[in-house]
Parts: structure tokens; sequence; C-alpha cells
């Protein structure tokens, strides 16, 4: 079995959190967009709260995620997007 690139697991990853968030009668996550490098949605489960992942190419590990809450706090992590969601979902601070 090959390697995956990193783009083809945050795409991987990408189909399995929109597949689930719809899946579920009160998904808390609507307006799904994305293309090469970034990945939006919305928050609906409380405040509603714009969400925008990055995951530029020069930055081979890191996922920078930021919020129209506080858009000037961006998080810059390696926690697979499923993760990232589950925390958002659950109010867990993402760190």
């Amino acid at each position: 079995m090959g390697m995956c690139s990193r783009q083809e697991r945050i795409q991987k990853d990408i189909d399995v959190v929109i597949q689930k968030s719809r899946a579920e009668k009160d998904c808390l996550f609507a307006d799904f967009r994305y293309s090469d490098s970034t990945f939006t949605f919305t928050y609906v489960g409380g405040p509603k709260s714009c969400y925008a992942f990055n995951y530029p190419y020069f930055f081979a590990d890191n996922t920078y995620v930021s919020s129209s809450e506080n858009d000037e706090d961006v998080l810059v992590t390696t926690e697979p997007i499923p993760i990232i969601f589950h925390k958002i979902a659950t109010g867990v601070k993402t760190e």
C-alpha cells in the first residue's frame, strides 16, 4: 500500500466530516466549502461562527484554524480535521 499524500489525507478527512455531519439529525455544522488549500464551514450549534481551515502546501504538517468569533487568534495545529471538528462540536478549546 502506497503512502498517501497530505492533500489526499486532508481530502479524506473533509469527506468524512461532511458525510457524518450531514447524516446527523441535529447537525452542528453547515455551509461546507473547500478548495485545494482551504476548508470553510459554519458552526450553528451555539452562537453562529464561521471557521476556516487553511492547509498550505509550504507548511507540510500544519493546519491553520481561524474563527469569526476571534479572527486574530489563529490556531496552528497538526491534529487531523475530524479531531478538530469534534473539539468544536463538544466545546473543547482547540489548542
